[in-house]
């Protein structure tokens, strides 16, 4: 069986960072056949190849290809051909429907898409480029909201479960603090520059893992669940890792404006959900069930 998983994400690492979650649940389920992710190229290369190096990662310019706007042209883009050349037997979207609006009907492929908090108007579209609820067979809520548009959900997926996680002992030797001293983490993933805020509200003893750099741990979430105070961003990732992993309560986030996601909503109405499981792990679940 072959996956191919589709982001356009453009802002920090958290589109990618959702199809390695998902390449590792599968591969804790078993998974045996071929995996690969296709989406433009990030500033954070270096440091997620550094644990999924087998993962293969197609990077396509796809923001400046007007032909991915024309239903005329979209069936010969690059992106079209990248996903033909390797054939898979399912394509799981992860909320950027767009590009795919056009490509879709050229593939033999089944669709599903991964939807979280957006803009009510991403699941209509414009006039020139509606969106096709039909051309997914399954449509998913990654996090507790609702859309006439979507018929399933699953709990927030995620990189990391708890058995996973670093014991104290090891974060203190990675990090070189010593038993008894606070551990504090400055937590970052997204625009450059945006540490900055993050450390100030941190204070000058915390430690910034910021995926900008090569060296940076990945993922930062294994090493977060031993903390006794994190600073992070409100994204996807970086919350829903916190309310998975049990660190939410010693963790302060700040919302950073997105113009396709609510970073303030989402620490307003969901912060204190602590999810029963990992979307990713259910997702594969139902991957090798068959559908």
């Amino acid at each position: 069986m072959k996956i191919a998983f589709f982001t356009a994400g453009s802002v920090g690492a958290g589109h990618r960072v959702r199809g390695l979650a998902i390449a590792r649940a599968l591969t804790r389920a078993g998974f045996r056949g071929s995996y690969r992710t296709f989406g433009p190229a990030r500033p954070f290369e270096a440091a997620l190849s550094g644990l999924y190096g087998e993962e293969r990662a197609e990077i396509v310019e796809i923001q400046n290809d007007p032909s991915l706007r024309d239903p005329k042209l979209a069936a010969s883009s690059e992106l079209a051909e990248r996903l033909r050349a390797f054939d898979p037997d399912l394509l799981i979207v992860d909320l950027f429907w767009g590009p795919l609006r056009w490509v879709l009907p050229h593939l033999a492929c089944e669709a599903w898409l991964l939807v979280r908090l957006c803009p009510p108007i991403w699941l209509q579209g414009r006039s020139d480029l509606p969106f096709a609820p039909e051309q997914y067979r399954r449509r998913f809520a990654i996090e507790p909201i609702e859309h006439a548009h979507l018929n399933e959900s699953i709990e927030p997926i995620v990189i990391a479960n708890p058995e996973e996680c670093r014991p104290e002992s090891e974060v203190r030797a990675r990090f070189g603090v010593a038993e008894g001293e606070p551990l504090s983490f400055v937590v970052h993933a997204g625009e450059r520059g945006e540490i900055a805020e993050l450390e100030r509200a941190a204070g000058p003893r915390a430690i910034a893992l910021d995926l900008h750099r090569s060296d940076a741990p990945f993922p930062a979430a294994e090493w977060l669940s031993a903390a006794d105070r994190v600073t992070s961003a409100a994204g996807y990732n970086s919350f829903w890792e916190a309310q998975s992993l049990g660190y939410s309560e010693r963790t302060t986030f700040l919302s950073f404006p997105r113009s396709i996601d609510d970073q303030a909503r989402r620490i307003a109405e969901f912060r204190g959900i602590r999810p029963r499981a990992n979307g990713a792990d259910s997702l594969a679940a139902k991957i090798l069930a068959g559908g």
